[in-house]
């Protein structure tokens, strides 16, 4: 019985070492040595490890696919698998995910955070399964603020700028609040554009502003910090479905904690921030007063924005509130008060 039993055993085992790894392609638009590209190479050793060499990941993680829009197309049409996608592009299918980016919505990083992971992680996560996304976890790209040629210190500045919206729809609402000319337009059109005077400014976090060529071009940026954008790591749903319970487990063990990746991107942004200031821009901090400029010209957005989306905004927008009133009533109570 017990030779049955180490025979078996011993067939069991070789069999497992010579399964042959599924492999499995992960796309994004990463530079070499960024944050997330550093996160990615890592994720490749950790599938392997985790789902004991069953699955092997394919990384496309450094534009080779393309844009949000082909990423998006490609994760959807299952020719790949697994993609990572900015709030702005995930709203191209799920258009509820732009009340993330609600201008002047979150006061801080510390209550977007809590808000996303208490109460809008699985409102969501459900809006992306119904059209073939699996969310495995938040991402980060942090706060938006303003890059301009001239600069920006109020919204009287920005009567008729011409500036570059997202295709998120907080984007061109918010900046049309502003009293801004809106242009719509893709990222690799931003440069030149700026050079040839075509647009004079746009919305960026401090990574994109910093590192991905706009500071050179546009020497101003105001820290309006008006609209955060989380962003998920996401999969084709039946790809994912398909899959072993177990290998399942595997990547969402190997994709990257929420807490890390926040961390990691947040570091990167104060340093490429410092890095701008140090290398000719001018990076402003707006007074109070300016800030509650910016507010006001904002003010009727959200509502404009929830009635422009339809579907589940509404809901998700009261998650959103509540959120902020749980996080209020936190800070409260740690505060003593």
């Amino acid at each position: 019985m017990l030779r049955s039993y180490l025979f078996i055993t011993c067939i069991s085992f070789c069999m497992a070492m010579n399964a042959t790894a599924e492999t499995f392609r992960a796309g994004a638009l990463s530079t070499p040595g960024d944050p997330y590209d550093v996160l990615w190479q890592r994720f490749a050793d950790d599938i392997r490890r985790e789902s004991d060499g069953l699955l092997e990941a394919d990384l496309l993680v450094r534009g080779e696919v393309g844009g949000e829009e082909a990423l998006m197309l490609a994760v959807r049409r299952g020719r790949i698998e697994m993609a990572i996608f900015t709030s702005s592009g995930m709203s191209a299918v799920v258009p509820e995910f732009a009340m993330i980016m609600s201008p002047f919505q979150f006061g801080s990083l510390d209550e977007a955070d809590y808000v996303l992971d208490n109460h809008l992680i699985e409102p969501l996560s459900a809006l992306a399964a119904e059209k073939g996304l699996t969310v495995l976890s938040w991402a980060d790209e942090g706060f938006q603020s303003l890059y301009s040629v001239t600069p920006l210190r109020t919204p009287a500045d920005t009567a008729g700028y011409r500036m570059r919206s997202f295709q998120v729809p907080s984007s061109p609402l918010f900046l049309a609040a502003l009293g801004a000319d809106v242009a719509a337009m893709p990222f690799p059109d931003v440069i030149p554009a700026l050079q040839t005077g075509l647009i004079r400014g746009g919305e960026a976090g401090p990574m994109t502003y910093a590192s991905y060529g706009l500071a050179p071009v546009a020497h101003h940026y105001t820290l309006t910090r008006h609209a955060y954008s989380a962003g998920v790591y996401a999969a084709n749903s039946k790809w994912f479905n398909g899959l072993d319970v177990e290998l399942q487990n595997a990547i969402r063990q190997a994709v990257p904690d929420a807490a890390e990746v926040r961390h990691r991107i947040r570091t990167a942004n104060t340093a490429d921030l410092l890095k701008a200031s140090q290398t000719g821009s001018n990076v402003h901090a707006p007074t109070e007063r300016e800030k509650d400029a910016w507010r006001a010209a904002a003010r009727a957005v959200p509502k404009t924005l929830i009635s422009q989306i339809g579907g589940q905004a509404d809901d998700i927008h009261a998650h959103i509130v509540s959120g902020k009133a749980a996080y209020a009533a936190i800070q409260r109570i740690n505060n003593g008060r």
